[in-house]
C-alpha cells in the first residue's frame, strides 16, 4: 500500500510541476486531454492494458501474480485522483516546479523500492517490462528504456494527430527517465546497510 501511495504521489507531483510528465505517465496524460476521463482513471486503464499484454505474452489467462495486478491498477487510479484533488501549489515559480520534480523522483523511486522489496505484486507497466525482458533475453534496464521511449512516441503521436501538438513533453520527461531508475538503485543499496 505504501508503494502504491508513494508512486502515485510521485506521478501527481510530476504532473503538477508543469515541466512535463514522466514517460510512463505520458499516454494517460495526453488521453486526459482527448477523452472525458480523469488522469487516475486513464492511468488505471493504461495499467489494465499492460496486464492484458502480460497475459498475451505468457499465453496464460489465469496467472495469479499477474491477475493480482488488477486491484493494484484500480488502487493506483483512485489514489492518483485523490492526490490530485488534495495537492495544490503555485507552479508559476521555478523553485516550486523544481522542488516538485525532485520530490516526484524521490517518491516514485521510494514507492518502487517498497513494491520491489515486497516481491508480491508488481506495478503493471513494470510487470510488462519484466516479461518483455524475459521473452527477448535482453537486459531489464535496456527494455525499460525502450518501453519508456515507446510510451513517449505513442503519446507524442496521439497529441500531434488529435490535438495538433505534443503535450506533456518537457525537462521532467527527460529527468524522470534518467533519474528515477538511478534513485531506485541508490535506495536499494542504502536499504542493504
Amino acid at each position: 500500500m505504501l508503494g502504491i501511495f508513494f508512486v502515485s504521489l510521485g506521478i501527481v507531483l510530476c504532473k503538477k510541476c508543469n515541466l512535463g510528465i514522466s514517460p510512463i505517465s505520458s499516454i494517460p496524460f495526453v488521453l486526459e486531454e482527448i477523452v472525458p476521463l480523469s488522469f487516475g482513471t486513464l492511468t488505471m486503464l493504461f495499467h489494465l492494458v499492460n496486464i492484458l499484454f502480460q497475459l498475451i505474452l505468457l499465453r496464460e489467462v489465469w496467472n495469479l501474480r499477474i491477475l493480482l495486478q488488477i486491484p493494484v491498477a484500480f488502487l493506483f487510479g483512485q489514489v492518483i485522483d485523490l492526490l490530485q484533488r488534495l495537492i495544490h501549489f503555485d507552479s508559476g515559480f521555478l523553485a516550486a516546479q523544481v522542488t516538485a520534480l525532485i520530490l516526484s523522483i524521490f517518491f516514485t523511486a521510494l514507492g518502487m523500492v517498497c513494491m520491489i522489496r515486497m516481491d508480491l505484486v508488481q506495478n503493471p507497466p513494470d510487470g510488462l517490462v519484466k516479461i518483455l525482458s524475459q521473452k527477448t533475453g535482453r537486459e531489464l534496464g535496456r527494455i525499460k528504456i525502450l518501453y519508456d521511449a515507446a510510451c513517449v512516441v505513442i503519446s507524442a503521436a496521439l497529441g500531434l494527430a488529435i490535438l495538433g501538438e505534443m503535450r506533456g513533453m518537457g525537462i521532467a520527461t527527460v529527468v524522470s527517465a534518467v533519474f528515477v531508475g538511478r534513485t531506485v538503485t541508490w535506495m536499494k543499496e542504502k536499504a542493504k546497510l
